[in-house]
């Protein structure tokens, strides 16, 4: 029995160092404090200062000023608070020595040059030299003008400062719940305005937690034991969240019972204050309430991440693992198929199938009518149509259209020259390169040009009758009369000349 017991302990001192690392990553946060401890002053009249204390008092002013949601907190308010706690202290110092004094605390928690605080050690469970690199301080802002910096405790200082309260921080939240509730029913309702503010300072820490755990999630996720490992720490997040959020809905209902008992009986100046702090407690955890609700939302969310980040890891590693030649082509010559089963095993790595098609439908949808009495700068604003109605050719949405398609003809003819064929892109950067015109590809107009151009298309201006030059379509065929033949045939390229158009490439071919 003896025996047992005996390798019973030696087992158990096998797991003494386990976590040793993160054992003193909790404890190395103290370090500054005890630094401040080993320092050596004395006050005017000699007598030596309590640095320790002194950088205590620091740690829970930076503290309150995130309760207080005060953004600005500088050296010089710390001076301040330190001079004015101390007017019937034990600390003979005067203001300008208060500044030193706060000056000195500051660089301690946080080095002038920004560097991070180091802690050097042996962890006996590596078997191995290690550094621990951590900050209580960081500048949250800076005034460069005045040459001031603004101070805010770090996700390391506010341990420090919650592991005084002697609780660990995954329960920080449900504990305030517990002490918030007791505080309400015994009436210490000015407590329990402090006890929100630091409910919502536990709310943030735990929101960039979580916001932390997000990118491990999308980073880290290689493995199937990997997922479940995070699957874990998000279940039991999300169950802890959930119970939160219960207790927040019985402290809101607890709060409105509360507030309505006191509407019938606010006969003293007491009770009446006592209503006026409720109505502020229940604004206040409704705030905190909600930060809360966010949080169980994005827990969900980053279950449905992990699950994702899971399928893209094992996806490309069937892409790493997979052969083509071995998986597929080998299997299809080397046994023999029938030719069911050889779509069957093709269709995984087949494209979709595409139909690119038009309507008929598209013809009978509403249209917006033309007016002639639209100004030129209008033109063909809204309209899904080019008519050419020879009975409205006198009105100035035609006359402009004329003009228009006229100087587009002559344009493209310019640009043509002795060539037999030009494309619609090298009409928009030749235009694009013209002073003159560099704003006609912003026109509607221009593109109605072609569109029209591609829909008589192929024209034949030498066979075309003098009659049928009066519409819209004869400024176009008056420009290439020495032609024999203009054909224009649309290409698979989209064009985005501006950002309110695009239109497919098209290649114009003329025969002589």
């Amino acid at each position: 029995m003896e025996k047992l017991l005996v390798e019973h302990f030696d087992q158990r001192l096998k797991c003494l160092t386990g976590g040793y690392r993160e054992r003193m990553n909790r404890l190395a946060i103290f370090d500054p404090l005890y630094e401040l401890g080993r320092k050596s002053g004395r006050d005017q009249r000699g007598n030596p200062i309590d640095w320790f204390s002194l950088g205590f008092l620091a740690l829970l002013f930076f503290f309150e000023s995130m309760l207080t949601r005060r953004r600005q907190t500088s050296v010089r308010d710390l001076a301040q608070y330190l001079h004015s706690l101390n007017r019937a202290g034990p600390i003979m110092v005067d203001e300008l020595g208060f500044q030193k004094l706060a000056r000195e605390i500051v660089d301690t928690f946080r080095d002038a040059s920004g560097k991070r605080k180091e802690k050097v050690f042996y962890n006996w469970e590596t078997a191995r030299q290690e550094t621990i690199y951590y900050s209580l301080l960081e500048v949250r802002e800076s005034d460069l003008t005045q040459n001031i910096q603004y101070y805010t405790l770090t996700e390391r200082g506010l341990e420090l400062v919650f592991a005084t309260k002697e609780y660990f921080a995954e329960f920080h939240l449900s504990i305030n719940q517990l002490v918030l509730r007791k505080q309400l029913e015994k009436g210490e309702l000015n407590s329990a305005l402090r006890e929100i503010d630091e409910m919502r300072v536990a709310v943030e820490e735990l929101r960039r937690k979580m916001r932390q755990l997000n990118n491990e999630v999308q980073r880290n996720i290689i493995s199937h034991e990997t997922q479940q490992r995070y699957m874990k720490i998000l279940d039991d997040t999300h169950a802890r969240l959930a119970r939160e959020h219960e207790e927040f809905n019985e402290l809101q209902a607890f709060v409105g019972q509360t507030k309505r008992k006191l509407e019938y009986e606010m006969e003293s100046e007491k009770e009446r204050l006592a209503y006026s702090l409720l109505i502020q407690i229940s604004r206040e955890l409704d705030t905190v309430h909600h930060l809360h609700r966010t949080l169980l939302d994005d827990s969900i969310t980053l279950k449905r991440k992990a699950l994702q980040a899971a399928r893209e890891s094992l996806y490309h590693a069937g892409l790493t693992a997979f052969n083509f030649n071995q998986d597929l082509t080998s299997r299809m010559v080397t046994s023999p198929l029938p030719t069911m089963a050889v779509q069957g095993l093709m269709r995984p790595f087949a494209r979709l199938s595409i139909i690119q098609g038009w309507s008929p439908m598209e013809a009978f949808a509403p249209q917006k009518t033309i007016k002639g009495t639209e100004d030129e700068d209008d033109i063909g604003d809204g309209r899904c149509f080019l008519v050419a109605d020879t009975t409205a050719l006198e009105s100035s949405f035609y006359a402009g259209q004329r003009r228009n398609f006229r100087l587009f003809s002559r344009l493209v003819r310019q640009l043509l020259g002795e060539r037999r064929d030009i494309r619609l892109s090298e009409v928009l950067e030749a235009l694009g390169q013209s002073e003159e015109h560099s704003h006609l590809p912003t026109s509607r107009s221009f593109f109605e040009f072609w569109l029209l151009l591609h829909q008589i298309s192929p024209l034949r201006p030498q066979a075309t009758e003098p009659d049928e030059r009066s519409h819209l379509a004869g400024e176009i065929i008056s420009a290439f009369a020495d032609m024999r033949e203009v054909d224009v045939q649309e290409e698979t390229q989209i064009l985005v000349p501006t950002e309110r158009y695009r239109i497919q490439e098209m290649r114009l071919t003329v025969r002589v």
